[in-house]
Formats: C-alpha cells, structure tokens, sequence
C-alpha cells in the first residue's frame, strides 16, 4: 500500500481560488481617497449634490463602496471634504502670492491675475459655488475649515492696503472685504453666467482673446479705484 502523497500547501480547498495578496496601490490609502476625491469633484460639479450618485463615484475613482464610505462616511460628508478641497487649494495658492512683501501695486496686480486664471481653469469650483449658493450654503456652514482659510486673505489685503495707504500708493480707508468681494465679482461674473452672456453680447466670453481684454480691463477698473 503506497503512502500518503504529501499535502500541496498551495492548492486551494474546496474548489476556492487561493487569496491573493492585495497590491501596494489597492493598499494606499492616501491614493484611494485621492481618486475618490477627485471623482467625487466631478460627479458633484456636473450633477449638484442631489443629482450626484456615490455609486457614479465610486465607479469613476475605480474603487468600491465599501472603501468610500470607509473614507468618507456618507455621501454629505464626501461632499462637504469636496468643498473644503476646492477652497484650500485656491487659499493656499493665495498665500503663496505672498502679497505682504510685494510692492502694493505688483501684488493687487498678482492677485488679480491669480483670481481671474484661477476661475478660468477650474470651472468645477464655479459650477460647486453656485450650486452650494442654491442650497443656501446648507453643507458649506458645516465646515469651519473654509472660513477659516478666508481670514489670512483677508489679513493680508489689509496690510498690503496700509502699506500702500501709508506710502501714498493708494487711497485710505479702502475696506478689505469690499475690495476683494469686487475683485472677486468681476473675475467671476462672465464665467458663472457665460452662455447667457455670450448670446446677449453676441460674443465668446470663453474666447482667449476675449478673456485677455477682460482681465486687463478689470486690473485697470481696480486699480484706478484703489489709486491716491
């Protein structure tokens, strides 16, 4: 009687598949959310928050469900970590204009620039802005992040103002929050509303040319205001 062949380790029992090791991408974290994240902006910025759907998402980012909600609980938080993404990379980047050591007309300059580009290449903030303005803000309230990264803007407009102000560059008592809220409105306007602009003007308000005009025009509104 011959004996017992020796038991194949590798073999799988009862007919199932041997387990695999999970890959290194499968297995970070940090590029998960990042994907999940990126796929969740579009979704959002094409749809709005109620006509999104996370299984779109999770589609979009290649990963599954259970690893969404494992990141970002439900489909309101996804979307609140979304809006509070879009604006702290526009707060960061703000920062690094680094507007308190520029001269007070380079940098209303630089700001400007940096606002008007900055819209222009990222119509998912517009389309996240206004669709969260029909909400009444209801999921951007829950953030305290985004107010937060308002306030070094702000701080630095002011001193750039009082510097200028000081110096005879500009006019006093320019109030900060209404100049950025007019350099905001007028980088912003003829995105937010470009079609219906552009049929009542009869004009491509997303042409480059055009854009360049605009952007031109709104440094000299600004800074004929802003001048002693």
């Amino acid at each position: 009687m011959a004996g017992n062949a020796p038991r194949d380790t590798n073999r799988p029992r009862h007919g199932k598949k041997p387990r695999r090791e999970l890959s290194f991408k499968a297995r970070n974290p940090a590029k998960t959310k990042e994907r999940i994240l990126k796929a969740a902006i579009k979704e959002f910025s094409l749809h709005g928050f109620k006509g999104a759907r996370v299984e779109k998402i999770a589609k979009r980012a290649n990963a599954n469900m259970r690893m969404l909600y494992h990141y970002f609980v439900n489909k309101e938080k996804l979307y609140v970590a979304v809006l509070e993404h879009m604006y702290a990379r526009v707060r960061t980047q703000e920062q690094e204009l680094d507007l308190q050591h520029l001269e007070p007309e380079e940098g209303m300059r630089r700001l400007i620039d940096f606002t008007f580009e900055h819209f222009v290449d990222n119509p998912d903030l517009i389309n996240l802005v206004m669709g969260e303005n029909l909400l009444r803000a209801k999921y951007i309230k829950r953030s305290e992040l985004i107010a937060a990264l308002t306030r070094p803007l702000q701080e630095s407009l002011r001193h750039l103002l009082a510097r200028a102000a000081k110096t005879g560059v500009f006019r006093p008592g320019v109030d900060p929050a209404q100049l950025w809220l007019t350099i905001f409105s007028l980088c912003w306007v003829h995105l937010s509303n470009r079609h219906t602009l552009s049929w009542m003007l009869q004009d491509d308000l997303a042409d480059a040319d055009w854009l360049r005009l605009r952007r031109d025009h709104v440094k000299e509104v600004v800074l004929d205001y802003l001048a002693a």
